[in-house]
């Protein structure tokens, strides 16, 4: 066997990686909630013009460290575990309900998983299949292809539009595409679209989509589709908190109560009221 001692350099590059050992998990998990302390701070100092920068940078660390499964986060502690949703329901308009700030924290016997966590609703429309709009104006049918377009989803395309027909139709004066289905009077095609457009979440905004779309679309720009529900979901309290920040807020504390090497971060945040 060639001995090259004499003659074997290693170099330097930009593509090796190593994995970080857990005293470097626990110092990125500090610097991203330093992220996060440091946007609430600025809160207090700047005026309302900047809440939706603030709330832009504040969602990151939240999505990195609770929406990926290799987030260092959920490596050092793989059951890592978060207060339920508990806040005030409100009902808006066109039987809209969702769950406004501030959000208290329960006792850590009752703390669910991040999986859990993500799949609560935090709004819905009371809706079901007798009820779904029977005609469907062309940029919302358009939003929902685009939808199913996704990886998740885009075995469930060709059915959907097979349920509906476009068609012209006078509104306010003015000649518009609307989408209407087949079969109207079917209760099995009615529940059939119904069911898909459950699936898309048409009618749910479950926590992981209100974070996923307000870090990508939002934060991230990704592209330049934003839902007007998620941002009015997203509304600051009287406090001028949203509930990305009682989320982010809440995962320092949940951290800090069960990972041992962050039990000395912030000792303010055990004071807060939640």
């Amino acid at each position: 066997m060639e001995n090259v001692d004499s003659t074997y350099c290693a170099e330097l590059n930009f593509v090796e990686e190593f994995n970080l050992s857990h005293i470097g998990m626990i110092k990125e998990i500090r610097t991203e909630f330093d992220i996060i302390r440091l946007c609430l701070a600025e809160i207090q100092e700047l005026g309302d013009e900047y809440l939706p920068m603030l709330d832009r940078i504040i969602v990151m660390p939240l999505r990195k460290l609770l929406c990926e499964n290799t987030s260092v986060l959920l490596r050092v502690c793989p059951n890592f575990r978060m207060p339920p949703l508990d806040g005030f329901v409100i009902s808006l308009s066109n039987n809209q309900e969702a769950i406004r700030p501030p959000f208290k924290i329960a006792e850590v016997e009752e703390w669910i998983t991040v999986d859990a966590w993500l799949k609560q609703n935090i709004s819905w429309f009371n809706r079901d299949a007798n009820n779904t709009a029977r005609m469907i104006p062309k940029y919302s049918y358009d939003c929902i292809t685009r939808k199913l377009n996704g990886r998740a989803f885009c075995h469930l395309k060709s059915k959907f539009e097979s349920l509906y027909e476009q068609k012209e139709v006078e509104y306010k004066g003015a000649i518009e595409s609307v989408y209407v289905p087949v079969n109207p009077t079917d209760p099995v095609d009615s529940q059939e679209a119904f069911n898909i457009l459950e699936e898309i979440g048409y009618n749910k905004l479950s926590v992981y989509d209100f974070i996923k779309h307000i870090s990508d679309k939002r934060g991230a720009h990704i592209d330049v589709g934003h839902s007007l529900e998620v941002a009015v979901i997203n509304q600051a309290d009287s406090i001028n908190l949203t509930p990305v920040h009682y989320f982010a807020l809440q995962m320092i504390y949940a951290a800090k109560k069960q990972i041992l090497d962050l039990n000395d971060y912030w000792p303010e945040i055990d004071a807060l009221a939640f």
